[in-house]
């Protein structure tokens, strides 16, 4: 997984690309954690992210749960549709209050 940060005075924007797995599921977590304990909003654009596992899914959850105890404002923008269906399954939004995009459809 590639990430790039976009970073101003209140706000950092990660960007995702590649899978988000087991094998990079942590690292991403604290990768996360470093920029958003920084910030007091942080937005994360899955514009590239293509797959989703459980693992990967799990350390997105705690990393956001650790954020927004520290009452950072985080929304997930530019998800794709299976992987907003695997959120919104398994309660990721009604879990946490975080707003989570899908990507806008192509006209």
């Amino acid at each position: 997984m590639a990430y790039r940060v976009n970073e101003t005075a209140q706000h950092v924007t990660i960007y995702l690309e590649g899978e988000l797995d087991m094998s990079v599921g942590e690292k991403v977590g604290q990768f996360i954690l470093h920029y958003g304990e920084k910030y007091p909003s942080v937005t994360l654009d899955f514009t590239d992210v293509t797959f989703v596992d459980s693992s990967g899914i799990g350390s997105l959850f705690y990393t956001t749960k650790d954020l927004l105890a520290q009452d950072k404002q985080i929304e997930i923008i530019n998800v794709q549709e299976d992987i907003y269906d695997v959120l919104c399954v398994i309660g990721f939004v009604e879990a946490l209050g975080v707003s989570i995009k899908q990507v806008e459809p192509k006209v």
